[in-house]
């Protein structure tokens, strides 16, 4: 790679590693990290705060079908925005590179949705929007997270990896705190996350020293039909990659059923006030950010220097699923606090390996990174739809229209069979 001066890269890590690609820096793990967490803040406030909190306000009687029909089309569109963008970006010929062009657009695109929610009174549009802001976000993280196979080698993906892991709770915890700040029912708890997330991109973008356009010129004769049956991967030929998407789908799946009704959660099970629920969520994201960082950041280090990956989630698997169950039994805010901390400790662990190992098993890493890494992100967008169409069905068991327990005891055993699904995975150790 030609060196930049800002591209991340120094002469003394040019030297090729073990897969043929050069170190990488301090300065980009830095790069990337804020650009991940800028996604992830402007995504995840709304989901796990700001939105529900809006359409509280505008339909209190109907607005746990009403968030669940919002924010489940929106992971629908997600889910198809993904890889689309990503093979787009496989693909694309431009002076400005192939995954810069998309990460800018995308995440314009998606402050000025995420802004129109932020004034809309009607139900309706907030939906339409809310579909618009996960397709151009979603298209943003899809060349974001491209850049790992790109250009980060073997032996560097564990703190690749542990930087997804942690960047996705501080980005939680960041977006707490912005709605506790200005109010979860006003317009800067939306927009304020958009800005922090246009920043943070555009530092990333900013002299990103992006794969040679020739590459991509070499797979522009391919169609959209191509693109739908590159979906298809083989699960017998790439059962490593298979098995990798499994294991997400159900992690990502007991992971949105906790987080998307936890404000709910502690109104209705607890009891908690609703005028205060964004200092009682800043304070759980508080603790879950801290958790999740230490966790990653330990695990992610130990992963790297052992060599190995599946242990880590075996342990992940019987943490989170421990949180959960502590979480259920909860009768008092301070139990309902050492849940979350459980639970975000072996999560933290799960997300320090995930990413790396499925780098490693990645296939067609050369010409279709991003597409395939935006086939393992339908994995984490499907449980977002999934997650409050079901929900409603675990609530209603024993009529009372509220079974957290039930909804929580589904999350737990989604999320431990998710982290045993790596187990199969022959690639790695």
């Amino acid at each position: 790679m030609t060196e930049l001066a800002d591209s991340g890269f120094t002469a003394a890590n040019a030297a090729a590693q073990e897969d043929g690609i050069p170190a990488v820096s301090t300065l980009f793990f830095v790069k990337y990290a804020a650009a991940i967490i800028g996604i992830y803040i402007a995504l995840m406030t709304p989901v796990t705060v700001t939105m529900a909190i809006r359409v509280q306000a505008i339909a209190p009687e109907g607005k746990g079908a009403a968030l669940g029909s919002i924010l489940g089309l929106g992971a629908l569109f997600a889910l198809f925005a993904n890889p689309i963008f990503g093979w787009l970006s496989d693909r694309t010929v431009s002076r400005y590179g192939r995954r810069r062009p998309w990460m800018l657009a995308g995440i314009v695109l998606g402050g000025l949705a995420v802004t129109g929610i932020a004034f809309s009174e009607n139900l309706f549009v907030i939906g339409a929007l809310w579909c618009l802001a996960q397709t151009t976000y979603n298209a943003a993280l899809a060349v974001v997270v491209a850049i790992v196979p790109d250009q980060v080698p073997e032996h560097q993906r564990g703190r690749v990896s542990a930087i997804s892991g942690m960047a996705l709770y501080i980005a939680m915890l960041m977006g707490a705190g912005i709605a506790a700040l200005t109010g979860a029912s006003n317009p800067l708890g939306f927009i304020a996350p958009a800005l922090v997330a246009t920043v943070a991109i555009f530092w990333f973008a900013i002299g990103l020293e992006d794969p040679h356009a020739d590459k991509a010129a070499k797979l522009q004769h391919q169609s959209m039909a191509d693109l739908g049956r590159s979906f298809l991967i083989n699960p017998v030929k790439h059962a490593d990659f298979s098995w990798a998407w499994l294991s997400r789908f159900f992690v990502f799946l007991g992971m949105s059923v906790l987080m998307t009704y936890q404000a709910y959660f502690l109104i209705d099970h607890l009891g908690m006030p609703s005028a205060g629920i964004a200092d009682l969520l800043f304070v759980s994201t508080l603790i879950t950010a801290i958790a999740v960082i230490a966790s990653s950041f330990i695990s992610g280090w130990l992963s790297d220097r052992l060599h190995r990956r599946k242990v880590f989630v075996l342990a992940s698997a019987i943490g989170y699923s421990l949180g959960i169950v502590i979480i259920l039994s909860a009768t008092t805010l301070g139990v309902f606090y050492v849940g979350v901390a459980v639970s975000s400790l072996a999560f933290g662990i799960y997300m320090a390996v995930d990413q790396a190992l499925v780098v490693d098993v990645l296939p067609d890493r050369e010409t279709d990174a991003a597409k395939n890494m935006g086939i393992l992100n339908i994995a984490n967008a499907v449980p977002q739809s999934i997650a409050p169409a079901i929900a409603p069905f675990f609530l209603a068991i024993g009529a009372t229209g509220g079974n957290y327990p039930a909804l929580y005891a589904f999350a737990a055993v989604a999320a431990f069979l998710g982290a045993l699904a790596i187990w199969p995975v022959k690639g790695v150790r």
